[in-house]
């Protein structure tokens, strides 16, 4: 039976664009799925969220477990089946990703891109609060970087047409020494107060527990229904 384009296909695909990587060696018959997050911050996520989502929907069974000497940690696997459909379906890059990310056209289509950008921001967004002046820190920022200016004016666009207000930072040069240049360049999105936040949870929202713990906690801090 052919996969569906869904929900949790949209949001898996976006976080593959996110922490993840597709590689194919035909002549080694090896088609693979890597994704991998903070080893610190992020198990919960990979042991209820990914994990239990691609059993489900392509009845595999992943475990999460450290890589890179324990500096990662997340899934790695082989699947010529699940390689294939995110390759051919939904035109996902293999290898070196960044020149050509993009949101799939089918996942646009069928109005589902909501879930993906969820996928893109669980896995490579990040969600704090600043002090802007305070004791504690109550003020609301998501940030998200890429490597790739199109695919995060993508983002920006669809956020914006939701009724966000969106800040952006396109081709900023970033000092990175483990680059033979020294420095990556990079386009960044912020959106930022409470406003955005409670529109961000409304029409996008999280699915990490990492990203929930953080809203949960200024929440206990700060009352008010502002969400």
């Amino acid at each position: 039976m052919k996969q569906k384009i869904n929900s949790e296909i949209a949001y898996l695909s976006g976080v593959l664009a996110g922490d993840g990587s597709i590689s194919i060696r035909r002549e080694k018959h090896d088609y693979a799925i890597n994704c991998v997050g903070n080893p610190k911050d992020e198990q919960e996520y990979y042991h209820k969220i990914i994990c239990p989502m691609i059993e489900k929907l392509f009845d595999k069974k992943t475990i999460p477990t450290y890589h890179n000497k324990k500096t990662t940690f997340g899934i790695r696997f082989s699947s010529k089946k699940i390689v294939n459909f995110f390759v051919n379906e939904l035109e996902h890059p293999v290898g070196e990703k960044y020149h050509t990310l993009k949101i799939p056209e089918k996942i646009k289509q069928k109005n589902l891109t909501k879930h993906f950008i969820r996928g893109v921001a669980d896995t490579d967004f990040c969600i704090s609060f600043k002090k802007r002046n305070r004791k504690i820190p109550y003020y609301p920022v998501i940030s998200g970087t890429s490597k790739s200016k199109s695919f995060i004016e993508e983002i920006a666009i669809f956020l914006e047409l939701e009724g966000m207000s969106v800040s952006k930072l396109y081709d900023y040069k970033q000092i990175d020494k483990r680059f033979k240049k020294g420095f990556a360049i990079t386009s960044s999105i912020y959106i930022y107060g409470f406003k955005n936040l409670g529109l961000w949870m409304k029409k996008i929202g999280f699915s990490s527990p990492k990203h929930l713990g953080k809203i949960k906690k200024f929440g206990k801090k700060h009352s008010g229904g502002w969400i």
